[in-house]
């Protein structure tokens, strides 16, 4: 998306200058508070009593926010008319504490310019935690007015943050309902939705999405679940998902939580698109799928892509076998759309379709006598994986369920090293015997090896 990250790379002590000198301009403002304030919402009652039978306290709640992000935008276009045009920018943010926890400030600088202006969007927030009400008021300013409007007042309950108020949209006040959620700790998604009907009915009209970043600005992944999908497609049609799916689906999965691992061509499959994601988790996995799939991307797009498609639910979804065996950090950057990488090499996926979970002995097995053989015969082991039995968190999207399987994945310079590594795999007596004592311990079939090709913009390559 290309999110500016000057402000992620300015020295701290600028940062903090900044942002303290801002947070007293609020502080000044805030005992002043405009007529808007008199649209304050009441308490959000619920939540405090729930906050007081439970005696959770509150005032760490927003913990999670403290550091640096890269955010994803989707505000509507038009507010309270049933429009569905939205528009999608991108932004940076850097959030600290404040009064030792009890509060804290961000500033959010985005690629957006308000219509008539020249200058891009640049907001702020400050949060603060009121002891007695076991709430926050959340305050919100902007370089389009500097004038601090009224606070969104609530908690968080059952691991979502709501927040109500009253503002002005348009002339006429309306009802405003922020709520927070943080599947992850480096993912989090914020939303606002508008009544005009006391609370009836809400209309969403903006989401953010945040992903949380290193110093550097680069994303932090956790791929505690991942998904491997094999996609049959139209025959003559695979190059043309690949495309489409390079230019516009990697970073727009990516920036509402997900972590676009690899993308690939099976060699000996022409009609065949194998690709690679992953999740910190599976209530992330959930949220992160819901944001992609009812968001503006997908319904731009998704006609032109699931014509390329026969089949799509060929889906295993997998965690690491043991705590170090998930593929290693990116070695490298993801090339932009239209630049051509060097030659990115062969990944080879092996499937063990199992008669029992991997984890009732054959991960042992796997370890002691298949995969020192794979190593012999040239194979770089980059990760060991098992079925993930958890219930599937996003049904709109099926995955293979009560399947065990152990999948390999190895990397090679070129088809030439995967070729010399079949002859010597072929020829080890040693293999074939692993395979024969498997097959009587486990393993259904030989293992299925695919020979993958990685696609321009494939992060994991050889």
């Amino acid at each position: 998306m290309g999110t500016p990250l000057d402000t992620v790379l300015k020295p701290a002590w600028q940062r903090q200058r900044r942002l303290l000198l801002q947070w007293a301009g609020v502080a000044q403002t805030a005992w002043l508070l405009p007529w808007r304030a008199n649209a304050r919402a009441r308490p959000h009652e619920g939540t405090t009593a729930m906050n007081a039978a439970t005696g959770h306290d509150g005032r760490h709640d927003f913990d999670f926010l403290h550091g640096h992000w890269r955010i994803r935008s989707e505000r509507l276009k038009q507010r309270l008319v049933g429009a569905t045009d939205w528009e999608v920018f991108g932004a940076t943010q850097f959030c600290q504490p404040l009064l030792g926890g009890m509060g804290n400030i961000d500033e959010f600088i985005s690629e957006w310019t308000r219509p008539g202006a020249s200058e891009r969007f640049i907001g702020m927030t400050l949060r603060l935690f009121q002891t007695e009400s076991r709430q926050w008021n959340i305050y919100w300013a902007g370089n389009h007015d500097g004038v601090l409007e009224a606070p969104m007042t609530g908690a968080f309950a059952d691991g979502i943050g709501t927040f109500l108020g009253t503002l002005e949209h348009d002339g006429r006040p309306v009802q405003v309902r922020f709520q927070w959620t943080h599947a992850s700790a480096n993912t989090a998604h914020w939303q606002q939705a508008f009544s005009i009907d006391g609370g009836e009915s809400w209309e969403t009209n903006w989401h953010m999405w945040f992903r949380r970043t290193g110093e550097d600005g680069t994303l932090l992944h956790d791929d505690g679940v991942i998904e491997l999908r094999q996609y049959a497609m139209q025959p003559g049609r695979r190059d043309e998902l690949i495309e489409l799916f390079d230019r516009e689906f990697v970073e727009p999965q990516e920036s509402v939580g997900m972590h676009v691992i690899g993308q690939f061509r099976d060699l000996d499959a022409p009609d065949r698109f194998v690709w690679m994601r992953g999740f910190p988790n599976m209530a992330a996995r959930a949220e992160s799928l819901a944001g992609f799939y009812t968001g503006p991307t997908w319904q731009e797009h998704r006609n032109a892509a699931n014509a390329t498609m026969i089949d799509s639910d060929n889906v295993l979804l997998l965690r690491p076998a043991r705590d170090d065996t998930g593929f290693p950090a990116a070695s490298r950057t993801r090339a932009a759309v239209g630049v051509v990488p060097p030659e990115g090499g062969l990944i080879e996926a092996g499937l063990c379709a199992l008669d029992a979970p991997a984890e009732d002995g054959f991960i042992e097995r796997f370890e002691a006598q298949l995969a020192p053989r794979l190593r012999a015969a040239g194979a770089e082991l980059i990760g060991v994986y098992i079925t993930d039995p958890s219930e599937n968190t996003f049904p709109r999207l099926p995955v293979r369920e009560g399947e065990p399987m152990l999948v390999w994945f190895a990397r090679f310079d070129d088809t030439d090293a995967h070729h010399r590594y079949e002859v010597a795999l072929l020829g080890d007596g040693a293999w074939r015997t692993a395979v024969a004592q498997a097959l009587l311990h486990g393993l259904k079939q030989p293992p299925q090896r695919m020979r993958l090709s990685p696609t321009a913009r494939s992060e994991l390559r050889a």
